[in-house]
């Protein structure tokens, strides 16, 4: 009697490293691929065909799609900086500007916060032609908000909040429109408006009056 059937054969096509997202670290892995044989007597005699390719990680024996060797966590951590960089710039530029002035003490206010939080220096006039460049293209407070806010955690979207806060209290006063703006860039991150209120009370020992609209 005959015996043969089919079944897939894996082999190591190369190894190395890579971040398994399941170690969430740096692990060696093997790339195999599965080819499709025809068995005689259980065994692989002729190639039908190849079915897939995967990689293993060779720790916690985790196999995930090809496309993951191309994942680098440096470009993606600068990526994310960069957009962090654009929205607290883009954020305290609209804050300065909601109340239809530009005082001093806030655009020196604006000018350390993006320094401190970025790695681009600004000059004081740098700072000036982005303003106007914002003043003619004001793009939504949300704009850069809603890229980073599921990447933060509650720390992090006080810092924003309170930096925010210090530009529109660096006049004196705050107004409603900047009251209000702040509230879009609470929802924008997907903040709780009571931790609003919270920072709030926290900066100023007052209530706040934030608009629901």
């Amino acid at each position: 009697m005959i015996i043969f059937g089919t079944r897939g054969v894996k082999s190591t096509m190369q190894e190395g490293e890579f971040m398994c997202p399941q170690c969430a670290a740096t692990r060696t892995y093997k790339m195999k691929k599965v080819t499709k044989f025809f068995t005689l007597y259980f065994i692989p005699v002729i190639p039908l065909g190849r079915l897939g390719e995967y990689v293993e990680c060779q720790t916690c024996k985790g196999t995930f799609v090809t496309r993951v060797l191309d994942y680098d966590p440096n470009k993606d951590r600068n990526d994310f900086q960069a957009v962090y960089e654009q929205a607290m710039r883009h954020s305290m530029v609209l804050i300065m500007l909601a109340d239809g002035e530009i005082d001093d003490n806030e655009m020196t206010a604006v000018l350390e916060i993006i320094n401190k939080f970025g790695h681009n220096n600004l000059t004081r006039e740098e700072l000036e032609t982005y303003v106007s460049q914002v003043q003619a293209n004001q793009e939504p407070i949300h704009t850069y908000l809603s890229k980073i806010g599921p990447s933060l955690n509650e720390h992090g979207k006080e810092i924003i909040i309170k930096c925010a806060l210090s530009v529109a209290f660096a006049d004196g006063n705050i107004e409603a429109k900047e009251l209000k703006l702040i509230t879009e860039m609470a929802k924008a991150m997907e903040m709780s408006a009571s931790h609003l209120k919270g920072i709030f009370h926290e900066l100023t020992k007052k209530e706040p009056e934030f608009s629901d609209n």
